[in-house]
């Protein structure tokens, strides 16, 4: 009886410490001007540049230092291409780290305490959240779980601050949540036509036409040829030949549509802290799926600066 004790113990133990070391477990790691999910856990990234390292492919040399910069970017970029994980921008997400778990299933690393960075706020008022929140610069998200209890579509709206860069959902006329977002640009460069262009969110009141938990954008995304990307950007304005081209369209997860002529709002994880989208609004993907569960069609929604 003791050593099935002992045993089982020792499982218990082996299986902790492997949940500690499994990838999958730890922060998104990205460039934090980039996006909102940006923690930069110095443990964690270190632990990415221990596995990088050991990846006979590459043969990499990083300084295993738990600092994010140019060149971890882009050993995660020539990682991701080795592995043909699509897109190769560096971001290391669920299937980045996928294949690091697959990769690095034989090397030790050092066991880690995940801590997750970014925490909502929730327990305390949206009064203390404001006073105590640099809200044009913060990527915190306030939440009031209670009132989001009782959000049913019909007490629900929403308003986004153009000036601060914030969303805030009101339930019953009471701020239940409010995250950072990304409006549009007011000088908005376009690599293909090498020309800034004006593509600010236009203020005003308006009402959610159209949800699509899982929609693709019908206009801006990549075009590919045998395989190979060949232009990104808006569709419309491609002038090579279309013959064997194939069109994908960027992800607009949990979409919300707002105008006719294609401003929404919509997940992303490229949620900056400046004016920087195409019209549309950014939004964190979990505050995107929690606002997408609590309007309607027929929400209002005032956009203001």
């Amino acid at each position: 009886m003791k050593n099935i004790k002992m045993l089982l113990a020792i499982v218990m133990l082996s299986s902790f410490a492997t949940a500690k070391n499994d990838f999958k477990s730890y922060n998104d790691m990205c460039e934090k001007l980039e996006t909102q999910e940006c923690p930069n856990n110095t443990a964690e990234i270190k632990n990415l540049q221990i596995a990088l390292n050991a990846d006979k492919n590459l043969k990499l040399n990083l300084k295993t230092d738990g600092k994010w910069g140019e060149n971890t970017k882009k050993a995660v970029i020539a990682f991701q291409k080795q592995y043909h994980i699509s897109p190769a921008e560096g971001y290391v997400g669920v299937k980045t780290k996928t294949v690091l778990n697959k990769v690095a299933k034989n090397v030790k690393l050092p066991t880690i305490k995940i801590v997750k960075k970014g925490k909502t706020s929730s327990g305390k008022c949206y009064a203390d959240f404001r006073r105590n929140t640099n809200l044009r610069k913060s990527f915190k998200v306030f939440k009031d779980n209670k009132l989001l209890a009782k959000a049913n579509g019909r007490n629900t709206k929403l308003k986004v601050d153009v000036s601060e860069q914030r969303l805030r959902l009101y339930v019953n006329n009471k701020v239940a949540l409010d995250s950072p977002c990304t409006t549009g640009a007011k000088r908005k460069f376009e690599p293909n036509t090498k020309i800034y262009r004006d593509k600010h969110t236009p203020t005003g009141t308006y009402k959610i036409r159209e949800k699509i938990a899982n929609k693709r954008s019908t206009i801006f995304g990549d075009l590919y040829r045998n395989g190979k990307k060949i232009y990104h950007g808006d569709r419309r304005k491609y002038r090579g030949s279309w013959k064997g081209v194939k069109y994908v369209g960027a992800s607009l997860k949990n979409w919300m549509r707002l105008t006719s002529s294609g401003i929404g709002l919509h997940a992303s994880k490229y949620v900056k802290r400046y004016p920087g989208t195409n019209g549309c609004i950014r939004l964190p993907y979990h505050v995107a799926k929690t606002v997408f569960k609590k309007v309607k069609n027929g929400t209002k929604v005032s956009i203001v600066n």
